[in-house]
């Protein structure tokens, strides 16, 4: 009987474990859906062929910083998922920042940029 008791409380303890991973794969899975098959419109941006090109430029354009060595891929590097797989990304002077720099890929979706969301737009 004892046996039967303790089998009988694994099971349930399995099959409550079970309900509640289910539960959580679910509620998790709700937040993430598919990325849109095309990027929303910037209101008043509209991107067109021209635009486009003008910002690959001055994307890899080191010239835009202070030190005329860095440019925007060199922290959001394109061949790197869009960051630098650094633990904390290496900036003006080379000095070392506090964070690492946030991928540039599918940036548009987010509602706030930067790791501490001080701003809805770049």
């Amino acid at each position: 009987m004892r046996r039967l008791r303790s089998l009988a409380l694994i099971a349930s303890l399995g099959w409550a474990t079970t309900v509640s991973a289910d539960a959580l794969l679910s509620s998790a899975q709700a937040l993430f859906k598919p990325i849109p098959a095309t990027p929303p419109a910037l209101p008043g941006n509209e991107a067109t062929p021209a635009k486009i090109e003008l910002g690959k430029m001055l994307y890899f354009d080191p010239r835009l910083s202070a030190s005329h060595t860095i440019s925007c891929n060199s922290c959001h590097n394109v061949g790197l998922a869009g960051a630098d797989g650094n633990e904390t990304s290496i900036g003006h002077k080379w000095q070392r920042g506090g964070r690492n720099a946030p991928t540039v890929f599918n940036a548009v979706f987010n509602t706030t940029q930067f790791w501490d969301g001080r701003s809805p737009t770049l």
